[in-house]
């Protein structure tokens, strides 16, 4: 995946990773997205951000395994779970760009 200037350049895009808990793959995700974007020059064209299909995580902070990856390549990572429920009118009326990091996180959709 590579973010081009041009790709930005009619607007501001949003994008939202989705996995079950919110604390692994998704927060990676968005912040591995974000270095992208920010190393491209178009974060300030981008709504990025990520959410849980379950609640089982919500207000823990990432994953310590997925932290120590980010910090070994120079990601910042930020983020505390929460649920894609309380987004999901947001989220769909904004985000174009859905990603299920997931195939649980995918089928899961259904029940939302």
């Amino acid at each position: 995946m590579r973010l081009q200037n041009n790709m930005a350049a009619a607007g501001t895009k949003s994008v939202v990773f989705v996995c079950l808990g919110n604390i692994c793959r998704s927060p990676i995700a968005e912040a591995v997205f974000r270095k992208m974007a920010t190393d491209a020059g178009v974060v300030d064209k981008w709504k990025i951000d990520s959410a849980a299909t379950s609640t089982y995580e919500i207000g823990n902070p990432p994953d310590h395994r997925g932290q120590a990856c980010m910090k070994r390549h120079g990601v910042s990572m930020r983020h505390v779970a929460r649920q894609v429920r309380p987004l999901l009118h947001v989220a769909l009326a904004s985000a174009p760009f859905l990603c299920s990091v997931v195939a649980v996180g995918h089928r899961q959709w259904r029940h939302i």
